[in-house]
């Protein structure tokens, strides 16, 4: 069982470290686009559209960032709990 948790916990954690380099690779490319306009490229507005879209979207990757941290909190309790070598029923025992 506890073997599953930190199974669970870490593909967490690969999954939002996944979606979080995603989005900084768009907006890395938005940017680059943003600075080859600004050099004198033709047809900015929809890319200065586009980019002010990938802001908003940044915003909310605040939220995905506090999980992300909530997550390792819990593998590193998991990691502790496993290193202490309890079963879950002394666990429960213990809480009550």
């Amino acid at each position: 069982m506890p073997e599953e948790i930190v199974f669970l916990s870490f593909t967490s954690i690969v999954a939002v470290t996944t979606i979080a380099f995603g989005i900084m690779r768009s907006i890395n490319k938005h940017l680059d686009r943003k600075w080859r306009v600004q050099q004198g490229g033709p047809g900015h507005e929809p890319i200065l559209a586009e980019l002010e879209e990938m802001r908003t979207r940044l915003d909310g990757s605040d939220e995905l960032r506090d999980r992300l941290v909530e997550l390792e909190e819990r593998v590193d309790f998991a990691e502790r709990i496993l290193a202490e070598g309890k079963r879950p029923d002394e666990l429960r025992a213990k809480s009550s």
